[in-house]
This record gives C-alpha cells, sequence and structure tokens, in this order.
C-alpha cells in the first residue's frame, strides 16, 4: 500500500511538472505498464508514463520539460521513470515506428534526454499504446481509449516477437519468462495483461507451472534459487510459436 502511494504522489507530481512546463500544448498524461496494472514492484519496477501535446514542442519547451523531469530532488519510489511525448496528430498515423517529441529515463544506468526531431521514431511505442489504450490511467486529459488509436493486432504480435528476443538476450531468465506469459495469453486471447497475471493464466494453463511460480517469486525479489537460462529459452521458444501461428492467421 505504501508503494501504491508513493507511485499516485509520483505520478501526479510528474503530471503537476509537465502541466507547468507545457501549459496549454498538455492535452493528457497518462501511466501505463506495470503501475497501471496493479503489478508494481517496488523499488525494483520502473514507472511508465506517456504523455500527449497538441502540437510539436517548441525548443524552449523541450528544454523545459527535460530540466523538471530529470530533477535530482524529484525521487521516483521505483527504478525510475520512462515517460515518451508525443502529439495527438502523430497518434493518427498509423506506424510500427511512431514518431515522438522526446522521451525521458532517469534509470540511474540509462539516464537520457531524447530529443524525437529527426529520430527514426520508437517501435517500443506500438506496444505502449496499445496497452495504455487496454489498461492505461489518464492522470490528466480525456480516458485513454479516447485518445490512443487502436492498434492492428498483427502489429502488436509483431512487436511481442520482437520484446520476447530482446528479453533473452538482455533481461534474467525470470523476466524472460513472465513476459513471455503475457504474450501467450495475448496471442490465445487477445487480452493485454501485466506479466502477474500472465504468469497466473500460464499456471492455470498448466504450462510447467512449478518454472513460472519459481519466476514469480524472483520478479517479486523473493527468490531462493531462480529459473534458468535454459527454462527461459523454452518459453522463448514456446511464446514464439504460439504468435507466429497467430500472426500466420491473421494473414
Amino acid at each position: 500500500m505504501e508503494a501504491n502511494r508513493k507511485v499516485i504522489g509520483f505520478t501526479k507530481d510528474v503530471t503537476r511538472r509537465l502541466q507547468d512546463a507545457l501549459g496549454d500544448a498538455l492535452l493528457g498524461v497518462y501511466i501505463h505498464g506495470s503501475a497501471a496494472m496493479d503489478a508494481f514492484v517496488y523499488p525494483t519496477s520502473d514507472i511508465d508514463m506517456l504523455a500527449v501535446a497538441t502540437r510539436e514542442l517548441t525548443d524552449e519547451e523541450r528544454r523545459r520539460v527535460g530540466e523538471v523531469l530529470l530533477d535530482p530532488d524529484m525521487p521516483c519510489p521505483g527504478a525510475g521513470l520512462e515517460l515518451t511525448v508525443v502529439t495527438d496528430e502523430s497518434l493518427n498515423i498509423p506506424s510500427q515506428s511512431p514518431a515522438f517529441e522526446l522521451h525521458v529515463c532517469t534509470v540511474p544506468e540509462s539516464r537520457k534526454f531524447v530529443d524525437g526531431r529527426g529520430h527514426p521514431g520508437d517501435p517500443d511505442l506500438v506496444l505502449h499504446y496499445a496497452v495504455c489504450r487496454a489498461r492505461g490511467i489518464a492522470r490528466f486529459g480525456p480516458p485513454p481509449e479516447e485518445v490512443f488509436p487502436l492498434i492492428d493486432r498483427a502489429w502488436v504480435l509483431e512487436a511481442m516477437l520482437d520484446e520476447l528476443a530482446w528479453a533473452y538476450e538482455h533481461a534474467t531468465p525470470a523476466y524472460t519468462i513472465l513476459n513471455a506469459c503475457r504474450a501467450v495469453q495475448y496471442a490465445d486471447t487477445g487480452e493485454l495483461t501485466s506479466k502477474f497475471e500472465g504468469a497466473r493464466w500460464m499456471i492455470e494453463q498448466r504450462k510447467r507451472p512449478m518454472i513460472v511460480q519459481i519466476a514469480l517469486r524472483e520478479h517479486r525479489g523473493r527468490p531462493k534459487a531462480g529459473p534458468t537460462r535454459d527454462q527461459a529459452k523454452w518459453f522463448v521458444d514456446y511464446a514464439t510459436e504460439r504468435l507466429s501461428a497467430a500472426l500466420d492467421d491473421e494473414e
């Protein structure tokens, strides 16, 4: 409960800072990811947010956003803030690598400010938009389902396949397994869920439930002996097979 209160307070602070920096140019601020799906794990989860502007930002507005969100006196209750600003116009342009105005990350080992001008776009936004539309929380502005586009199912499946490969190469076996669980659930049911929800669903399907339980314990910070890389590989291969089959059905 205390972690949830801190997340709520932090996201409200981020929203106030964006309102001060952008004024009438700010259409909405939204939470997505684990913090929006009751799956936030303190202190290891990051806080994912999207902000929508009514127009392209000026140089001064970009500078102000970077300044207020990278403020070292704004401590994040999780691993860090991941926030992207996009325009409402860009949301209406179908793309598998959507344009963005700027991106801010305050995770200590990845701390950065990225100016979206001249950038080829961010493929990660495909899943962010889909999740935000389905499960996002509005901190300010219209409801997310009125702002974010309906993403083509084939695009979501393709983005999840890319994420599976990334997780296996860069994330822990526990994260990789839980990420695969939610991907399989989407492929089979069309539901966009958290890693925890996907894991519970996979256990109900009786797909290596003991390994999923071990991955859940480790991800929640209660490890004994975590899952192995070979076990993660089995889940990635299984999820890839299920997503690829679902993608074939879309063609």
